[in-house]
């Protein structure tokens, strides 16, 4: 469905006491998949993916080994679910790592994002994007040089690189997704530009059509409103430290990493290092358009509100669902970020020894109702105007919506005989998805010119709508 985030183009007015909102998600009680085994003994992180794949859930995460001597790695765990909660980890027998067999894959990257290619032959159905360097801790024998790399494979456990050097320039933070609706994978890369004074991680982006991945752009940069947000929660500053990202109808929603900032900032690269990462949500109407701040840019999820992880938050790369509801797979951190490092990046053994006892990450989930991520509350009046574009087949209008015991929302579609204020059918009660209905049924037929559609709320609130082919 279209989410109604507050900034959509096809938002014409809004009269009445109406007021945009942001849902908060419901945060799992107790993680889902722990360090537990040699090879992710330090931690687990969804530096990765979870997909629903042949009937089952399916994730690819970042394992940090018992034996981790610092740094970052390129080990990539696989498990697998049925229910999205219960996982196990299989041994796969691909990769020697310890003293026993492993469910380790052979992706070999830092950050490892997976995604299913509809379009792409069966070699390539599953594609991943990475961070990795020669000689790194997990990297393949292949590599060549740093960078952001891309890869495929035909089962999402066997992998090849699609090129022996990089496909994008920098390194650390990368995620991608397949976006259905607009038939092309998105990526979001972290670039350091100079920001404000300072270095700041930022998100640039890169897509994936017809086989080729494009160069990347400046996305979504920091600005002074971030310092302010971050000052005004005890911080010194703040950059975003990466993205997961979801299909909405045309559009995508952006699980944006706002990492806030303590005193002092590294020597030499002048970046912040020190302090804690939250999740806020942004918006993209449109392919390569402008990505748009909720008003205000308050949390979506505070790392303080996670009880089994409350230093640091980080999401998967994408949403998957899960009947009726969206669930996002993050990471909870046990320690602020760089918590075992000194200023200069120096290592301090006695603090890396208690990070890995403590377990550096766990893996858990926020959810949230089907496409109920923000919307329009009515309190009490209000009415929401959408232009629904050019209808040029039957089609029917449906909504997204919940009202009070009392209230209601009635669609007017204005200049239009058959579709008046009078003839609308009230929509009442609770639904993820409801038909918008007239005394002459729930048809849109085809018209001349746009469709205007007028939304009267009463002691309401919608969250979404869809135009659908009309039913026979």
């Amino acid at each position: 469905m279209e989410l109604l985030f507050e900034s959509r183009l096809e938002i014409l007015n809004v009269e009445g006491r109406l007021y945009f909102f942001q849902v908060k998600p419901e945060i799992s009680e107790a993680p889902v998949l722990e360090p537990d085994s040699f090879v992710d003994g330090a931690g687990v992180s969804i530096y990765g993916t979870v997909l629903y794949d042949g009937g089952r859930y399916r994730m690819w995460y970042q394992a940090w080994p018992k034996d981790w001597r610092g740094g970052d790695v390129d080990l990539v765990g696989y498990a697998e679910s049925d229910d999205g909660i219960s996982w196990v980890k299989p041994r796969l027998h691909l990769v020697e790592y310890g003293p026993q067999p492993n469910n380790l894959c052979d992706l070999g990257f830092h950050s490892p994002s997976v995604f299913i290619d509809p379009l792409a032959p069966s070699a390539y159905r599953y594609r991943a994007t990475g961070y990795t360097a020669p000689g790194r801790l997990g990297a393949g024998v292949h590599v060549m040089k740093r960078g952001y790399y891309t890869a495929h494979s035909a089962d999402g456990l066997h992998w090849e690189l699609d090129q022996g050097f990089p496909q994008w320039e920098s390194g650390d933070v990368i995620t991608s997704i397949y976006h259905p609706g607009q038939q092309r994978a998105i990526v979001s890369l972290k670039f350091n530009p100079q920001v404000l004074g300072f270095r700041r991680r930022s998100i640039w982006q890169a897509e994936l059509k017809g086989g080729s991945y494009s160069e990347a752009w400046s996305a979504l940069v920091p600005d002074a409103y971030d310092d302010v947000c971050a000052m005004a929660r005890g911080y010194s500053s703040g950059d975003y430290y990466g993205m997961g990202m979801m299909p909405a109808g045309k559009g995508t929603v952006g699980f944006l990493w706002r990492f806030w900032h303590n005193l002092p900032r590294t020597a030499g690269f002048g970046a912040g290092i020190f302090g804690s990462v939250d999740v806020s949500l942004v918006y993209q109407p449109e392919p390569r358009g402008r990505w748009l701040h909720r008003p205000g840019r308050e949390d979506f999820i505070s790392h303080e509100e996670v009880p089994w992880g409350n230093c640091g938050v980080y999401t998967a790369s994408c949403a998957v669902e899960v009947g009726d509801e969206q669930r996002l797979y993050i990471t909870g951190t046990r320690h602020t970020h760089a918590w075992s490092l000194d200023e200069q990046w120096r290592k301090d053994e006695k603090r890396h020894t208690q990070l890995i006892e403590d377990g550096l990450a766990r893996i858990g989930f926020v959810r949230w109702p089907k496409d109920r991520l923000f919307g329009f509350r009515a309190d009490p009046e209000g009415v929401l105007e959408l232009d629904l574009g050019k209808i040029s087949e039957p089609k029917e209008l449906w909504l997204n919506f919940s009202t009070a015991a009392r209230g209601s929302v009635r669609v007017e579609l204005p200049g239009i005989a058959g579709y008046s204020l009078t003839d609308a059918l009230p929509l009442q009660g609770d639904a993820l998805s409801r038909p918008v209905a007239w005394r002459g049924g729930t048809i849109i037929f085809p018209q001349q010119g746009r469709v205007r559609a007028r939304l009267y709320l009463d002691c309401a609130q919608v969250f979404a709508y869809e135009l659908r082919p009309a039913r026979d």
